[in-house]
Protein backbone atom coordinates (compact mmCIF):
# COMPACT_ATOMS: atom_id res chain seq x y z
CA UNK A 1 0.00 0.00 0.00
CA UNK A 2 1.57 3.41 -1.07
CA UNK A 3 1.72 6.01 1.47
CA UNK A 4 0.26 9.07 0.76
CA UNK A 5 2.18 11.66 2.70
CA UNK A 6 4.64 10.98 0.58
CA UNK A 7 4.87 12.46 -3.16
CA UNK A 8 3.99 9.85 -5.74
CA UNK A 9 7.21 8.59 -8.07
CA UNK A 10 7.75 11.10 -11.02
CA UNK A 11 6.30 8.51 -13.37
CA UNK A 12 2.63 8.33 -11.27
CA UNK A 13 3.06 12.52 -11.11
CA UNK A 14 3.61 12.46 -15.34
CA UNK A 15 0.70 10.14 -15.72
CA UNK A 16 -1.68 12.02 -13.41
CA UNK A 17 -0.51 15.22 -15.17
CA UNK A 18 -1.95 13.89 -18.38
CA UNK A 19 -5.02 12.53 -17.06
CA UNK A 20 -5.93 15.29 -15.58
CA UNK A 21 -5.28 17.39 -19.00
CA UNK A 22 -8.15 15.02 -21.08
CA UNK A 23 -11.74 14.98 -21.30
CA UNK A 24 -12.91 12.41 -18.63
CA UNK A 25 -14.59 10.62 -21.50
CA UNK A 26 -11.61 9.09 -22.55
CA UNK A 27 -9.53 9.11 -19.19
CA UNK A 28 -10.03 5.21 -18.89
CA UNK A 29 -9.16 4.67 -22.46
CA UNK A 30 -5.53 6.65 -21.64
CA UNK A 31 -5.07 5.33 -18.40
CA UNK A 32 -5.20 1.39 -19.85
CA UNK A 33 -2.61 2.79 -22.07
CA UNK A 34 -0.29 4.21 -19.29
CA UNK A 35 -0.84 0.64 -17.31
CA UNK A 36 0.35 -1.08 -20.41
CA UNK A 37 3.57 1.54 -20.69
CA UNK A 38 4.09 0.96 -17.41
CA UNK A 39 4.02 -2.86 -17.60
CA UNK A 40 6.93 -3.15 -19.43
CA UNK A 41 8.88 -0.48 -18.03
CA UNK A 42 8.33 0.31 -14.00
CA UNK A 43 5.43 -2.17 -13.20
CA UNK A 44 5.93 -1.11 -9.54
CA UNK A 45 4.09 1.96 -10.41
CA UNK A 46 0.92 0.57 -11.84
CA UNK A 47 -0.21 -0.38 -7.64
CA UNK A 48 0.66 3.17 -6.89
CA UNK A 49 -1.29 5.00 -9.84
CA UNK A 50 -4.07 2.62 -9.30
CA UNK A 51 -4.36 3.64 -5.78
CA UNK A 52 -3.81 7.45 -6.38
CA UNK A 53 -6.03 7.99 -9.64
CA UNK A 54 -9.38 7.05 -9.13
CA UNK A 55 -10.92 5.29 -12.83
CA UNK A 56 -14.13 7.26 -13.59
CA UNK A 57 -17.30 6.98 -14.75
CA UNK A 58 -17.44 4.09 -11.74
CA UNK A 59 -18.82 0.55 -12.14
CA UNK A 60 -21.09 -0.43 -9.81
CA UNK A 61 -22.33 -4.13 -8.72
CA UNK A 62 -24.88 -6.06 -6.94
CA UNK A 63 -24.57 -8.18 -3.50
CA UNK A 64 -25.72 -11.46 -4.07
CA UNK A 65 -26.76 -12.07 -0.09
CA UNK A 66 -28.85 -8.32 0.61
CA UNK A 67 -29.00 -6.76 -3.31
CA UNK A 68 -27.51 -4.06 -2.88
CA UNK A 69 -25.38 -2.06 -5.27
CA UNK A 70 -21.98 -1.35 -4.06
CA UNK A 71 -18.98 0.36 -6.23
CA UNK A 72 -16.17 -0.66 -7.42
CA UNK A 73 -12.72 -0.03 -7.54
CA UNK A 74 -9.19 -0.92 -6.94
CA UNK A 75 -9.29 -0.79 -2.94
CA UNK A 76 -11.86 -3.53 -2.95
CA UNK A 77 -10.38 -5.78 -6.10
CA UNK A 78 -8.65 -9.17 -5.55
CA UNK A 79 -7.75 -10.41 -8.78
CA UNK A 80 -10.75 -9.68 -10.99
CA UNK A 81 -13.50 -10.13 -8.62
CA UNK A 82 -14.75 -7.28 -6.54
CA UNK A 83 -15.66 -7.55 -2.27
CA UNK A 84 -18.62 -6.09 -0.87
CA UNK A 85 -18.74 -3.64 1.78
CA UNK A 86 -22.14 -5.04 3.02
CA UNK A 87 -21.35 -8.70 3.60
CA UNK A 88 -18.84 -10.07 5.13
CA UNK A 89 -15.65 -11.02 2.69
CA UNK A 90 -18.11 -11.65 -0.07
CA UNK A 91 -16.58 -11.49 -3.73
CA UNK A 92 -18.45 -10.87 -6.43
CA UNK A 93 -17.88 -12.77 -8.99
CA UNK A 94 -17.09 -15.73 -6.21
CA UNK A 95 -13.36 -16.83 -6.25
CA UNK A 96 -12.59 -19.55 -7.56
CA UNK A 97 -12.52 -22.28 -4.24
CA UNK A 98 -13.22 -19.44 -2.06
CA UNK A 99 -10.39 -19.01 -1.38
CA UNK A 100 -10.82 -15.43 -0.09
CA UNK A 101 -8.35 -13.22 1.37
CA UNK A 102 -8.55 -12.66 4.98
CA UNK A 103 -9.74 -9.24 5.95
CA UNK A 104 -9.05 -8.01 9.95
CA UNK A 105 -12.35 -7.41 12.11
CA UNK A 106 -10.57 -3.84 12.98
CA UNK A 107 -11.14 -3.02 8.78
CA UNK A 108 -15.04 -5.00 8.67
CA UNK A 109 -16.16 -3.20 11.79
CA UNK A 110 -14.69 -0.09 10.27
CA UNK A 111 -16.15 -0.46 6.90
CA UNK A 112 -18.85 -1.29 8.35
CA UNK A 113 -19.67 1.91 10.45
CA UNK A 114 -17.95 4.10 7.20
CA UNK A 115 -21.04 2.32 5.00
CA UNK A 116 -23.58 2.83 7.31
CA UNK A 117 -22.96 6.87 8.02
CA UNK A 118 -21.60 7.11 4.74
CA UNK A 119 -25.11 5.77 3.01
CA UNK A 120 -27.04 8.16 4.80
CA UNK A 121 -24.73 11.27 3.42
CA UNK A 122 -24.86 10.27 0.13
CA UNK A 123 -29.33 10.47 0.53
CA UNK A 124 -28.89 13.18 1.75
CA UNK A 125 -26.87 15.28 -0.92
CA UNK A 126 -27.33 13.22 -3.70
CA UNK A 127 -30.62 11.21 -3.70
CA UNK A 128 -31.84 7.79 -3.00
CA UNK A 129 -30.74 6.36 -6.33
CA UNK A 130 -27.55 7.35 -5.60
CA UNK A 131 -24.53 4.46 -4.73
CA UNK A 132 -21.73 5.38 -2.18
CA UNK A 133 -19.55 2.67 -1.31
CA UNK A 134 -16.27 2.49 1.63
CA UNK A 135 -13.08 0.54 1.52
CA UNK A 136 -10.12 0.49 3.85
CA UNK A 137 -6.98 -0.96 3.91
CA UNK A 138 -4.21 -0.83 6.51
CA UNK A 139 -0.68 0.56 5.89
CA UNK A 140 2.55 -0.60 6.68
CA UNK A 141 4.45 2.01 6.82
CA UNK A 142 3.22 3.64 10.48
CA UNK A 143 0.16 4.94 9.39
CA UNK A 144 -2.84 3.22 10.44
CA UNK A 145 -5.59 3.29 7.38
CA UNK A 146 -6.26 4.29 4.03
CA UNK A 147 -9.99 4.53 3.29
CA UNK A 148 -11.67 5.42 0.02
CA UNK A 149 -14.89 7.17 -0.42
CA UNK A 150 -16.98 7.35 -3.59
CA UNK A 151 -20.11 8.01 -4.95
CA UNK A 152 -21.87 7.48 -7.96
CA UNK A 153 -25.04 9.63 -9.44
CA UNK A 154 -26.87 9.04 -12.43
CA UNK A 155 -29.20 11.18 -14.19
CA UNK A 156 -31.55 10.18 -17.12
CA UNK A 157 -34.72 11.08 -18.73
CA UNK A 158 -34.80 14.50 -16.91
CA UNK A 159 -36.33 17.31 -18.81
CA UNK A 160 -32.88 19.20 -19.14
CA UNK A 161 -30.62 16.35 -19.99
CA UNK A 162 -30.64 13.30 -22.10
CA UNK A 163 -28.04 11.91 -19.87
CA UNK A 164 -25.53 13.00 -17.04
CA UNK A 165 -23.53 11.55 -13.96
CA UNK A 166 -21.84 12.66 -11.08
CA UNK A 167 -18.34 10.78 -9.62
CA UNK A 168 -16.54 11.44 -6.36
CA UNK A 169 -13.77 9.69 -4.74
CA UNK A 170 -11.55 10.56 -1.52
CA UNK A 171 -8.70 8.55 -0.98
CA UNK A 172 -7.99 9.35 2.63
CA UNK A 173 -4.29 8.73 4.40
CA UNK A 174 -4.99 8.39 8.09
CA UNK A 175 -1.71 8.76 10.14
CA UNK A 176 -1.32 7.18 13.07
CA UNK A 177 -2.12 8.77 16.21
CA UNK A 178 0.85 10.73 18.54
CA UNK A 179 -0.51 12.24 21.18
CA UNK A 180 -3.81 12.40 20.92
CA UNK A 181 -4.15 13.85 17.75
CA UNK A 182 -4.05 12.29 13.72
CA UNK A 183 -2.53 13.62 10.11
CA UNK A 184 -5.56 13.18 8.06
CA UNK A 185 -4.31 13.55 4.16
CA UNK A 186 -6.61 13.39 2.01
CA UNK A 187 -6.86 13.39 -2.38
CA UNK A 188 -10.04 14.57 -4.16
CA UNK A 189 -11.37 13.64 -7.32
CA UNK A 190 -14.90 14.80 -8.58
CA UNK A 191 -16.07 14.54 -12.42
CA UNK A 192 -19.07 15.34 -14.12
CA UNK A 193 -20.44 14.76 -17.40
CA UNK A 194 -23.41 16.15 -18.92
CA UNK A 195 -25.13 15.17 -22.33
CA UNK A 196 -27.76 17.91 -23.11
CA UNK A 197 -28.68 16.15 -26.50
CA UNK A 198 -27.16 12.79 -27.96
CA UNK A 199 -24.45 14.82 -29.88
CA UNK A 200 -23.35 17.04 -27.28
CA UNK A 201 -21.54 16.81 -24.47
CA UNK A 202 -19.86 18.72 -21.28
CA UNK A 203 -17.66 17.48 -18.47
CA UNK A 204 -15.52 18.66 -16.18
CA UNK A 205 -12.96 17.73 -13.45
CA UNK A 206 -11.69 19.07 -10.90
CA UNK A 207 -9.13 17.46 -7.99
CA UNK A 208 -7.57 18.81 -4.80
CA UNK A 209 -5.69 17.68 -1.91
CA UNK A 210 -6.16 18.34 1.70
CA UNK A 211 -4.29 17.86 5.17
CA UNK A 212 -5.25 18.62 8.32
CA UNK A 213 -4.71 17.46 12.10
CA UNK A 214 -7.12 16.79 14.26
CA UNK A 215 -7.62 15.47 17.91
CA UNK A 216 -8.45 11.38 18.26
CA UNK A 217 -9.97 9.53 20.91
CA UNK A 218 -7.72 6.86 22.23
CA UNK A 219 -10.27 4.95 23.25
CA UNK A 220 -12.96 5.17 20.61
CA UNK A 221 -10.72 6.08 17.44
CA UNK A 222 -12.66 4.56 14.84
CA UNK A 223 -15.50 6.83 16.04
CA UNK A 224 -13.40 10.07 15.74
CA UNK A 225 -11.68 9.16 12.76
CA UNK A 226 -14.96 8.79 11.11
CA UNK A 227 -16.24 12.23 12.90
CA UNK A 228 -13.30 14.08 11.39
CA UNK A 229 -12.77 12.50 7.74
CA UNK A 230 -16.65 13.21 7.57
CA UNK A 231 -16.26 16.72 8.27
CA UNK A 232 -13.24 17.05 5.99
CA UNK A 233 -15.14 15.47 3.19
CA UNK A 234 -18.24 17.57 3.53
CA UNK A 235 -16.52 20.79 3.41
CA UNK A 236 -14.78 19.91 0.60
CA UNK A 237 -17.45 18.97 -1.95
CA UNK A 238 -19.64 21.88 -0.68
CA UNK A 239 -16.72 23.94 -1.70
CA UNK A 240 -15.86 21.54 -5.10
CA UNK A 241 -19.68 21.58 -6.44
CA UNK A 242 -19.90 25.50 -5.37
CA UNK A 243 -16.77 25.97 -8.19
CA UNK A 244 -18.33 23.51 -10.28
CA UNK A 245 -21.63 26.09 -10.43
CA UNK A 246 -20.04 29.11 -10.69
CA UNK A 247 -16.72 28.86 -12.00
CA UNK A 248 -16.65 25.65 -14.39
CA UNK A 249 -20.04 25.85 -15.86
CA UNK A 250 -20.30 29.26 -16.51
CA UNK A 251 -17.03 29.94 -18.32
CA UNK A 252 -17.77 26.64 -20.35
CA UNK A 253 -20.85 28.61 -21.40
CA UNK A 254 -19.25 31.79 -21.59
CA UNK A 255 -17.30 30.39 -24.37
CA UNK A 256 -19.86 28.76 -26.59
CA UNK A 257 -21.33 31.81 -26.50
CA UNK A 258 -18.68 33.95 -27.38
CA UNK A 259 -17.45 31.73 -30.50
CA UNK A 260 -21.51 31.12 -31.79
CA UNK A 261 -23.56 34.01 -31.55
CA UNK A 262 -27.22 34.72 -33.29
CA UNK A 263 -26.65 37.18 -36.06
CA UNK A 264 -28.84 40.58 -35.19
CA UNK A 265 -31.33 40.97 -37.78
CA UNK A 266 -30.83 37.39 -38.73
CA UNK A 267 -32.78 34.32 -38.90
CA UNK A 268 -34.01 32.92 -35.54
CA UNK A 269 -31.70 30.10 -34.78
CA UNK A 270 -29.07 30.98 -37.50
CA UNK A 271 -25.52 31.60 -35.07
CA UNK A 272 -22.13 33.21 -36.58
CA UNK A 273 -19.13 31.75 -35.89
CA UNK A 274 -16.09 32.72 -33.54
CA UNK A 275 -17.49 36.19 -32.17
CA UNK A 276 -19.78 39.05 -33.04
CA UNK A 277 -21.52 39.26 -36.65
CA UNK A 278 -19.78 41.71 -38.27
CA UNK A 279 -21.56 44.39 -40.15
CA UNK A 280 -21.97 42.60 -43.56
CA UNK A 281 -23.56 39.28 -42.06
CA UNK A 282 -25.77 41.21 -40.03
CA UNK A 283 -27.81 42.81 -42.90
CA UNK A 284 -30.55 41.06 -44.31
CA UNK A 285 -29.57 40.64 -47.37
CA UNK A 286 -29.15 36.66 -48.43
CA UNK A 287 -25.62 35.51 -49.28
CA UNK A 288 -27.49 32.41 -50.85
CA UNK A 289 -27.44 31.95 -54.37
CA UNK A 290 -30.62 30.81 -56.30
CA UNK A 291 -31.53 27.36 -55.69
CA UNK A 292 -29.74 27.11 -52.07
CA UNK A 293 -30.70 26.05 -49.05
CA UNK A 294 -29.40 27.54 -46.00
CA UNK A 295 -27.82 25.36 -43.30
CA UNK A 296 -28.40 25.75 -40.04
CA UNK A 297 -25.31 26.49 -37.30
CA UNK A 298 -22.93 27.87 -40.51
CA UNK A 299 -22.95 32.23 -40.74
CA UNK A 300 -24.52 33.54 -43.83
CA UNK A 301 -20.60 33.51 -45.60
CA UNK A 302 -19.47 30.21 -45.05
CA UNK A 303 -22.90 28.87 -45.79
CA UNK A 304 -22.69 30.71 -49.12
CA UNK A 305 -19.53 29.40 -50.33
CA UNK A 306 -20.26 26.07 -49.27
CA UNK A 307 -23.67 26.34 -51.12
CA UNK A 308 -22.01 27.99 -54.17
CA UNK A 309 -19.47 24.78 -54.05
CA UNK A 310 -22.47 21.97 -53.56
CA UNK A 311 -24.15 24.48 -56.46
CA UNK A 312 -21.58 24.17 -59.04
CA UNK A 313 -20.15 20.28 -58.57
CA UNK A 314 -24.32 19.71 -59.32
CA UNK A 315 -24.21 21.38 -62.45
CA UNK A 316 -21.54 19.39 -63.88
CA UNK A 317 -23.08 15.95 -63.15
Amino acid sequence: MINMMDLPSPSVQSCLSILQKIPPKKASTALESMKDALTSSKPEAIQELMQTYLDFPLKSAEDPKNNKQFLLCEFNRHLESYRSPFSSNTYVPSLAGGDNPRISDYILTFEAHANEVWERYTQLYYGKDAIGSVYAKPIATGSSLMVCFLVKKDVEDDSRLAKGQWNSGHIVQIGKIIKGSAKYKIRSMITVTMDPSNETCISAQITRETEETHDVSEEENQASHLTNVGKMIESIEIDLRSNLGSVNIPKTKQVVCDMRQVAPGGPTGVPTLFGRPSSTTSKKKSFLPPGAMRIPGMGGAHAAALNAAVLKRASKK
